[in-house]
């Protein structure tokens, strides 16, 4: 059978996929581009991190800010002057200096409350360790400023533990 000028050059391109310099080419180009996939996901992985490693940073830096309300009471005075300005009729406008230190501490755990249902959303600790800090979290609730604390920082912290927090008081409430 006659070759045509189209049968021609692609038989002999079939006859160099034989030849070993072809096949290291292919094999190169292959390594490189799996090198570069590898160094792509592991540049966002670290970028990620670094984020994360951030944002760690500042809700620690919160947390500090929040002992320091709880360690030294005259700070919060502060938090009755905003009240005073901000919402006159709030409760804490009104706390006397024991109940305001009170009422910090449990701001405080309100904070390391919301870290925790952080990790367990992102799946970094199990429902077993966390059931552990739900328990906690539903025994603080029980006292009479937790709900002060929780209304009055709407918006200043995690959407989604805030709602989970509603969640439980909604419950607590209609029992």
């Amino acid at each position: 059978m006659p070759r045509g000028p189209i049968d021609g050059p692609r038989l002999a391109s079939l006859d160099n996929i034989t030849d070993p310099a072809v096949w290291g080419t292919i094999t190169q180009t292959i390594v490189l581009t799996l090198t570069l996939v590898i160094f792509i996901l592991s540049f966002r992985s670290q970028e990620k991190t670094s984020k994360e490693n951030a944002y760690q940073k500042v809700l620690d830096d919160t947390t500090d800010a929040m002992r320091m309300l709880v360690t030294n009471p005259d700070l919060a005075m502060i938090q009755v002057e905003m009240a005073r300005t901000i919402a006159p009729a709030s409760r804490t406008a009104s706390l006397s200096k024991e109940e305001m230190g009170i009422r910090n501490y449990l701001l405080l755990l309100y904070g390391i409350f919301e870290r925790a249902y952080m990790l367990y959303s992102r799946k970094w600790i199990d429902k077993e360790a966390w059931s552990q800090w739900a328990t906690w979290l539903e025994t603080m609730m029980k006292h009479p400023l937790f709900v002060e604390v929780h209304s009055s920082s709407i918006g200043m912290f995690d959407r989604p533990f805030q709602d989970y927090v509603n969640q439980l008081l909604d419950r607590k409430s209609a029992k």
